[in-house]
């Protein structure tokens, strides 16, 4: 009987941590290659002006 929510529930911890682990080496690919870029990751000290006025 517990096996009934005990195997869903680690089929279901599998694939988040495998979402987390791909996204984690995601993240660090695009962190340390100078060539990628990312909307996290930017060198702009003043904000975006999307207006036009």
């Amino acid at each position: 009987m517990p096996l009934q929510y005990l195997l869903p529930a680690m089929v279901a911890f599998v694939f988040v941590m495998f979402a987390a682990y791909a996204g984690a080496l995601r993240a660090l690919d695009v962190y340390f290659d100078p060539e990628q870029d990312s909307v996290f990751l930017s060198d702009d000290s003043e904000p975006p002006n999307d207006r036009e006025v």
